[in-house]
């Protein structure tokens, strides 16, 4: 079977492999570098042939970009700099990393060999011209709409979202505003590069609203920008029809590669501007903050803070390894933390304040680990709610719910909202490092533009009817 020789069997020996030798910090590193192949040789597939993405192997992927090889480059910054493994550097046993690593390893080999079982890539339908243009005017309004929230602060810096102090209600259009910027971008320069017909003046209209929500996307979070990088990479120059035009592909990711560096340097000084200015919500201050870190970069510290954080930050393995560490079968919660994730989610009009506790706050206090901001993945709250079994499980609950989303969505026939929805759900399962409320957030927000979106659909149609029987 075709799955025996994929990175199925591969990630399964590697999971073995650490299990068998936990204790061994060149092992941990080898295997962490195979997996690292496995994820980046599954990217080059995809930018090869964007049609034959799959959600249950592009979560897999995500899942060993974000811990492998994450873990590969830290490991090689920290032995270069200071000639240690990184179980030293940063005070953590061996064995509860290399153990970790397994963890990702079998869910990532569960995914995979899911996606050989149920083969469903995604679907990404025709546009016709009226449609193109219902796609042009989306994109404008979320670029409308981003700058409205940014200005307005209901969307702030690194997206926070919150309308109160005590963080216990959430706006809701601007939820729906965040989980829409990714998406409209890649839209944006999905039409814009495709084989579709569209003006120049549009061609070049979309181009300029892709790079606008770009920079929104810059006071959002450095991966947010690494993650729009590559669904932009993937489906530049590809059309619906399944031909990959390759013409300037090449160029195009020289040129992405090079701003989305720039990209993340030109972030981690509104992160420094927001230190300055603890609490703000002026995103204008934030900016001329921003300019000047960048114009006097020693003044601040710049690049020795912007080195530590590269070096610390994309180390996620870390966390989960503790809770991995700590969690046991007596510690478990159960199933309170998906609970808590899906009540923080359902709307405050519906529910009243949500003065419950998540992520951290619920599960460290179980587990005997202080309360800090740490890489909350999907994998965590699985090991915390059920150990092994919920970290294989989550993920696998996640792809399915966000499946029957997209089937939603498509039997609606609503064509915009079908893409938006298909590039929003990849984006989202990009951003491994999240809470897992976050999927729930997604699933919510696009229910609810469905319901608006059909309901105007059938108004409007039925007004063409009436005005067609007058006629």
């Amino acid at each position: 079977m075709k799955y025996l020789t994929s990175g199925f069997l591969q990630l399964l020996y590697c999971g073995l492999l650490l299990v068998a030798m936990p204790d061994s910090p060149m092992v941990f590193f080898l295997i962490a570098l195979a997996m690292s192949v496995v994820a980046v040789n599954n990217i080059y597939k995809y930018i090869k042939r964007p049609g034959n993405v799959c959600l249950f192997d592009f979560f897999a992927t995500s899942i060993l970009l974000a811990y492998a090889l994450s873990t590969v480059t830290t490991q090689v910054k920290i032995y270069s700099l200071y000639s240690m493994d990184v179980g030293q550097y940063f005070h953590l046993s061996q064995y509860s990393l290399s153990i970790a690593l397994a963890g990702v390893s079998f869910t990532s080999a569960v995914l995979i060999g899911l996606s050989y079982l149920f083969p469903s890539p995604v679907q990404l339908p025709g546009f016709s011209r009226q449609q193109l243009k219902e796609g042009v005017l989306v994109v404008f309004m979320v670029l409308l709409a981003s700058i409205y929230c940014i200005l307005t602060g209901l969307m702030a810096f690194q997206g926070l979202m919150f309308t109160d102090a005590e963080h216990s209600s959430i706006s809701p259009f601007a939820s729906m505003v965040s989980f829409a910027i990714a998406p409209a971008g890649v839209v944006a320069m999905f039409l814009a590069s495709g084989k579709y017909e569209v003006s120049r003046v549009n061609r070049w209209l979309l181009y300029a609203l892709a790079a606008s929500l770009w920079l929104v996307t810059f006071t959002q979070g450095r991966r947010l920008l690494v993650y729009l990088a590559l669904l932009y990479l993937i489906f530049y120059a590809y059309d619906s029809s399944g031909r990959l035009v390759w013409r300037n592909k090449l160029l195009f990711i020289g040129v992405v590669g090079f701003v989305a560096y720039f990209g993340v340097k030109i972030f981690f000084a509104f992160r420094v501007a927001g230190w300055e200015s603890p609490g703000t919500k002026d995103a204008m201050q934030l900016i001329y903050s921003a300019i000047d870190i960048l114009q006097n970069p020693s003044r601040y510290d710049y690049d020795y803070l912007l080195s530590a954080t590269s070096l610390e930050r994309p180390f996620v393995i870390k966390y989960f390894s503790q809770i991995i560490e700590k969690a046991s079968f007596d510690k478990w919660l159960s199933g309170e933390a998906i609970h808590a994730t899906v009540m923080f989610s359902i709307p405050s009009a519906m529910i009243g304040l949500k003065t419950f506790l998540i992520d951290e706050e619920l599960i460290h206090p179980r587990l005997g680990l202080p309360i800090d901001d740490d890489a909350n993945t999907i994998l965590t709250t699985g090991v915390a709610d059920f150990g092994w079994a919920g970290m294989i499980f989550y993920p696998i609950l996640i792809v399915l719910v966000l499946k029957c989303l997209i089937l939603v969505v498509r039997a609606s026939h609503i064509k915009w909202l079908d893409y938006f929805t298909q590039f929003g759900v990849l984006f989202l399962l990009l951003n491994v490092e999240c809470s897992m409320s976050s999927y729930w957030f997604f699933v919510r927000s696009t229910l609810i533009v469905l319901i608006v979106a059909y309901a105007a659909k059938v108004l409007i149609n039925s007004m063409v009817v009436r005005h067609v029987k007058l006629s």
